[in-house]
């Protein structure tokens, strides 16, 4: 029963990511042609190598949630293996009651064929793999543009090495030009990502604290009665659950670290050598990088370390109270 409920929220989180995205698809689309443009424009081995660094981040975490979704997946799946057995009802007949992945058997009726049983047991195998996929794939999808947008900051944190102050004025101002154009497009594209996914965000961890609590609820009693299956199952789940919140947390942390960095390599440039027209360019770049840049959840909080380590004492906070509620 707990399974059905955890897949009801489940799909009603991939509906709200389906909703959410089709709502802000022209702002993702254009962060998606944003990335692929850098990659086909950019020619520099450094930036390269940074891109390919912060490429190489998306792939692991994509690789590594997918591979737990999986795990999440599967044990439900074997747990609950196609098997039919003989029971008694109240009146004392003989019914047919068969396993099913998800929710109690007597949701299944017992006047079914073995045919068209097997064939809703594969359906549903099918919707958990399916919605294991789309919840897990709308999120690394979002990470690796987000983690995308940090490799652009820090490969233009790295151009301020080309000032230098020596430079005739004229190649000066096509350099701060060229930087200010670029800083400006990187700012809209972090903006609309913030946009995009900030409710995306707030939704997923309203729907990750019900899921963590019931898991870990479970997890306990699972422990008590000594469950391999079921400890294992529960582990794999809270593990997702939390590397989800932390995702978005790691993203947040890098936006905005990035953008202190840039901050200091901007004022750390030889501004103070260039032309006074110059400077005052340099002036407004730097003003414009003086307002911070954060990853929210609903515009509520923002998602970084710290306030990671607060949602997860808050989850740990409703845990126990829900536990001692059903204790009672």
């Amino acid at each position: 029963m707990v399974d059905a409920f955890a897949l009801f929220t489940l799909s009603l989180m991939n509906l709200i990511k389906i909703i959410l995205s089709r709502r802000h698809q022209t702002k993702i689309t254009s962060i998606f042609h944003s990335a692929v443009q850098d990659w086909v424009d950019t020619e520099n081995q450094k930036d390269v190598r940074i891109m390919i660094h912060h490429a190489y981040v998306g792939r692991i975490v994509c690789i590594v949630q997918m591979i737990g979704a999986y795990l999440a997946v599967v044990p439900m799946i074997l747990m609950h293996f196609p098997s039919s057995f003989e029971t008694y009802d109240s009146n004392n007949d003989t019914i047919i009651v068969r396993s099913v992945p998800v929710g109690p058997k007597c949701w299944l009726p017992s006047d079914i064929s073995f045919t068209t049983y097997l064939g809703y047991y594969s359906l549903i195998c099918v919707q958990l793999f399916l919605l294991a996929n789309m919840f897990l794939g709308v999120d690394v999808f979002a990470f690796g543009l987000a983690m995308h947008l940090c490799g652009q900051f820090q490969v233009l944190n790295r151009s301020l090495g080309e000032f230098d102050g020596g430079e005739p004025v004229f190649e000066q101002k096509i350099k701060v030009s060229k930087f200010a154009r670029r800083h400006y497009s990187l700012l809209q594209l972090a903006d609309d990502f913030e946009v995009a996914f900030n409710m995306l965000i707030f939704f997923e961890l309203g729907a990750n604290t019900f899921n963590l609590c019931i898991s870990e609820i479970i997890l306990l009693k699972a422990i008590k009665m000594g469950d391999a299956q079921i400890i294992t199952a529960m582990i794999v789940r809270v593990y997702l659950l939390y590397i989800q919140i932390f995702m978005h947390s790691y993203i947040g942390e890098n936006l905005s670290s990035q953008m202190e960095k840039l901050h200091a390599s901007l004022y750390n440039c030889p501004w103070y050598s260039m032309q006074s027209t110059i400077v005052k360019d340099m002036r407004f770049i730097m003003m414009r990088n003086n307002v911070p840049l954060h990853l929210t959840a609903g515009k509520i909080c923002n998602m970084d370390y710290n306030n990671f380590k607060g949602i997860v004492k808050s989850m740990f906070s409703c845990f126990s109270i829900l536990r001692l509620v059903l204790d009672e």
